[in-house]
């Protein structure tokens, strides 16, 4: 698989190498659109993502990411799923448990404060992410979440 070989040549950092990690991932919408990030080291579109550091709860991990990322603050949101995922990374197993939120509303107004980890955000219904050659593990599981409400 296309994806494998990407993650095989990938430089991981110190983070993305802890054997066990929260995750988090934000569900955007505006109307029928997703907010999607073209990622740079993983070479995939994503809703944003992003750690939780250690020793930081998820919520507040959360919102460190988005304001981060994105320069929001969300104020009305709810974890809406939870995965588990195990990767290779370096010869390491690590497994990260991945929080998925939706963002109902918030403050600020979205654009891209991470250039070099995002090539670019763009609005994108269901069908064109879809469409896109990769995506990461994070929008998939959040569009069979989506897809159900």
């Amino acid at each position: 698989m296309f994806i494998d070989t990407i993650l095989e040549k990938i430089q991981y950092n110190e983070d993305d190498l802890r054997t066990k990690h929260d995750g988090i991932a934000a569900v955007i919408m505006k109307g029928d659109k997703i907010l999607m990030m073209d990622h740079v080291k993983f070479n995939f579109w994503t809703i944003p993502v992003g750690k939780v550091d250690e020793n930081q709860s998820v919520e507040d991990g959360f919102k460190m990411e988005i304001g981060e990322e994105l320069g929001i603050k969300p104020i009305k949101y709810k974890e809406i799923h939870k995965f588990v995922k195990r990767y290779k990374r370096e010869s390491k197993m690590v497994t990260v448990t991945s929080h998925i939120f939706l963002i109902e509303k918030w403050t600020g107004t979205i654009r891209n404060n991470e250039p070099k980890k995002h090539r670019s955000i763009k609005w994108m219904t269901v069908d064109e992410i879809k469409k896109q050659r990769e995506i990461s593990d994070a929008t998939k599981e959040a569009l069979k979440v989506i897809e159900k409400i």
